[in-house]
């Protein structure tokens, strides 16, 4: 099988280190803290003005995703799915121009927590089409991410579409949601088994 990785929240804890800055940010701003907890970081969860925000994503992400972490057990399971014949694809909305230099910033993040891949292909994250064709283009069999826009279109592809939980994702009941590593790691193994039966 093809399987198709996202990075920020599949593989890294990316929400949990951009809400961390936020608030970090907002302490020496104005100190009014989390206004809405239904929204997503960056879409009005602080009382920051459009350019407060813009000023500090853009001049901190690239130093924010470079110290990002890796999820538990994510680099021993894909290890394991690698060694049991699945292909590996990174595909990730890296390359949107808010990074330098995405695909050196990438290779040096996943080769930092070993992680195994065989292709690694970046997109713009803000094209929720991208996502679909690509995995199209590259008969991806199934693929991860924690975005319901862009996994809506790779699932309307007839592409295995899983869902990784984050708390901005939880209106979507429709999509196959997974927790955790052990989670995509046996549910992938079941269908697996369901297509050698």
């Amino acid at each position: 099988m093809k399987i198709g990785v996202d990075i920020d929240n599949v593989l890294s804890n990316f929400n949990e280190i951009l809400l961390e800055e936020f608030l970090n940010h907002d302490k020496k701003l104005r100190n009014t803290g989390i206004i809405n907890n239904d929204v997503y970081i960056t879409r009005g969860m602080f009382d920051w003005s459009e350019e407060e925000l813009d000023e500090f994503y853009y001049n901190n992400i690239e130093r924010i995703a470079k110290s990002l972490n890796v999820l538990e057990n994510a680099p021993e399971y894909i290890r394991k799915l690698k060694e049991e014949g699945n292909e590996i694809y990174i595909i990730s909305g890296r390359d949107n121009g808010e990074y330098s230099d995405p695909y050196k910033m990438t290779f040096d993040w996943l080769n930092k927590y070993n992680i195994v891949y065989d292709k690694v292909i970046l997109t713009n994250a803000y094209n929720s089409l991208e996502k679909a064709k690509i995995c199209l283009e590259n008969d991806i069999d199934i693929m991860i991410d924690d975005s319901i826009r862009i996994l809506i279109e790779v699932d309307n592809s007839g592409i295995t579409a899983l869902l990784m939980d984050t708390p901005y994702n939880r209106q979507e009941n429709d999509l196959k949601r997974v927790h955790n590593w052990k989670e995509i790691y046996e549910f992938i193994t079941s269908l697996k088994n369901k297509k050698i039966i």
